[in-house]
């Protein structure tokens, strides 16, 4: 950037300074929305239907699905019971599934909290029948349970986590908070750090927020990526080093070391990433009028080149 008279800034790095926010429209988050709630209204139909059938005909059940396991013929068969007193337990479990799901199809947006539980009395379905397979007694009941509660558990907490990304993405790029951005100033200013080779630091200069907001820019996306990248970087240093701990619980000078290895790493992915991000952070940082002025750039050598490229016109009128 280069300071104008009127006190603002116009900038000469385009693509970066000038990402436009792509939010998601109404109609896809109308759609995600329309979505869940089919899922977890036939969830419900089905839990409820289920649950009326254990009730009803709980042996004969258990001989359908055993009949069903006998054709692979390697599977012994579960045994019946007349004992009533766990399939009363059963059946309050399969009333309580059906109204969590008929719930969330009734408003996923507002009981999307209510989503995480129902994955996990599904999981605690499906774990234990893995457990009962593989240590009493291998039987195809078991192995069915584990696989269709398990496949609603992976379901479930997909759509838990798709509404989080749309709700975040329909929002602008704001501030990061909490952990993430404790991580993102540590590090910038590991990248960028006071009294280095330029006397302004990251921190000096807020480069954390600028970097936040040009993510949430670049994509609807954008910050999700971030964080992710973020937590990445936090707890590699369990597997590369210098210490096994968080990075942000590393010494600077360990931190430092650390982001070294990645940019030397010989894996290709693991230094890409960096470098990727390096990049980033560092155009915004030299874009800075008085960092820009450290190195003896003016901004004219980029404002040339975009005044005689294809989009001149528009560049004239933005950098008059």
């Amino acid at each position: 950037m280069r300071s104008r008279g009127d006190g603002s800034r116009s900038a000469t790095c385009g693509p970066f300074l000038f990402a436009q926010s792509r939010l998601p429209s109404a109609a896809v988050q109308r759609n995600a929305y329309e979505t869940v709630a089919l899922v977890h209204r036939l969830l419900a139909w089905t839990f409820a239907v289920v649950g009326l059938t254990f009730l009803v005909a709980p042996n004969g059940t258990v001989r359908f699905i055993n009949a069903a396991g006998g054709v692979l013929r390697i599977f012994p068969p579960a045994p019946q019971s007349d004992l009533r007193f766990w399939l009363s337990l059963g059946f309050a479990y399969m009333v309580l599934v059906t109204v969590l799901a008929w719930r969330i199809a009734d408003d996923p947006r507002g009981n999307r909290g209510l989503m995480p539980v129902l994955a996990a009395g599904k999981f605690a379905s499906s774990f234990t029948c893995l457990l009962f397979f593989l240590f009493t007694q291998p039987t195809f009941l078991y192995l069915l349970n584990f696989v269709v509660d398990g496949s609603i558990v992976l379901i479930v907490l997909a759509c838990y986590l798709w509404l989080a990304v749309v709700e975040r993405a329909a929002q602008p790029a704001a501030q990061p908070q909490g952990r993430v951005a404790e991580l993102l100033r540590l590090l910038t200013s590991a990248l960028v750090p006071e009294g280095g080779a330029f006397a302004t630091g990251a921190s000096a200069v807020q480069l954390d927020q600028t970097v936040w907001q040009y993510f949430g820019r670049l994509h609807p996306l954008g910050t999700t990526g971030l964080t992710v990248i973020l937590y990445v970087i936090d707890f590699g240093p369990y597997l590369f080093g210098p210490r096994r701990r968080r990075f942000a619980r590393l010494s600077t000078a360990e931190r430092e070391t650390y982001l070294a290895g990645w940019e030397t790493s010989r894996l290709g992915p693991r230094r890409q990433l960096l470098n990727g991000l390096k990049l980033a952070v560092m155009l915004h940082f030299y874009d800075r009028p008085e960092v820009a002025a450290a190195v003896g750039f003016d901004g004219a050598y980029v404002r040339d080149k975009l005044l005689a490229g294809p989009n001149a016109e528009f560049h004239r009128a933005r950098l008059a």
